[in-house]
């Protein structure tokens, strides 16, 4: 594609302003390439000027959210080149626009009222998440989630299935005869697991179906069971270890506790205005002690 040809980047040009709507535009991985990449430069620099209006990296940093559907479809070695001339025919045209009056348009009007509010909604939510989320707070928020932790014996084991009791004790006389139980699982398993050699993972009883569970549970580590029947099959178990469950480590899950912070945080914040403000519904008769609404 080329971004130069006129026709086709005005066509792309009107697909992004479908997008300019969104405040928050998804958070794709390219998009946080994208942006990372533009941050990193000065946000001052003025990349082009038109018609004595300076466009800076800033803005170039604000487009590449707008802009990141529609950047998919541009080869990488040209999408500074095609965001600058977006962002080049918003400002032709804008000033256009403003030169014939548009901004006194009533619609127009409440449209950039809007996008205002959105954006300093956008603002101070952002704001008050990052106030929320502080070490501390994170700290106190995963203790709290693990202090009733309620710990479990489980086992990591492997298995075999197969169709048949007999094939079943076919591969187990194999493994007693001294061949390794994850090469026969690999060759033999019929269950998604076979490439892994037949391994599991960790698991608590009540995890898995009753012969399986109770027969895995019975073990020692190292064993292999005899052929154990369930509705899925006949399945061998190799027993690899017991141990009892422990709550995951505070990295393993802090991006999950950040962003829960954030939402109560914003959240409360929202219910916190509501409840101190004075609403009346068109049709709703003012609550006592409240001011009709002027």
């Amino acid at each position: 594609m080329n971004s130069s040809n006129p026709a086709r980047r005005m066509r792309h040009l009107a697909a992004a302003f479908l997008l300019c709507g969104a405040l928050v535009p998804a958070a794709s991985g390219f998009a946080k390439a994208q942006e990372t990449t533009a941050a990193a430069m000065d946000p001052s620099e003025v990349i082009v000027t038109v018609n004595g209006i300076e466009i800076t990296n800033a803005d170039v940093h604000m487009a590449i959210g707008e802009l990141a559907e529609v950047l998919r479809q541009v080869p990488p070695q040209q999408h500074g080149e095609y965001i600058v001339s977006f962002l080049t025919d918003i400002t032709l045209v804008s000033q256009e626009a403003e030169k014939e009056g548009f901004t006194d348009n009533e619609d127009f009007k409440r449209q950039l009222a809007f996008l205002r509010n959105k954006a300093l909604v956008q603002a101070k939510l952002t704001a008050v998440g990052e106030a929320a989320a502080t070490d501390e707070a994170i700290e106190a928020r995963y203790k709290e989630a693990i202090k009733d932790f309620d710990s479990k014996e489980e086992v990591r084991a492997r298995h075999i299935l197969v169709k048949t009791e007999e094939e079943a004790k076919s591969i187990k006389a194999e493994i007693d005869g001294g061949k390794s139980f994850e090469d026969l699982a690999k060759e033999h398993s019929t269950d998604g697991s076979s490439q892994n050699g037949g391994d599991l993972g960790y698991f608590t009883k009540d995890m898995m179906v009753a012969p399986f569970g109770e027969t895995a549970f019975s073990m020692e580590v190292g064993q292999v069971s005899d052929p154990v029947k369930t509705q899925f099959g006949w399945h061998l178990i190799k027993l690899e270890d017991k141990r009892m469950s422990s709550p995951p480590q505070l990295e393993e899950v802090r991006a999950e506790v950040v962003r829960n912070l954030i939402q109560t945080a914003r959240r409360d914040y929202i219910t916190g205005l509501r409840e101190a403000a004075n609403i009346i519904r068109k049709g709703d008769e003012p609550a006592e002690g409240q001011k009709p609404a002027e």
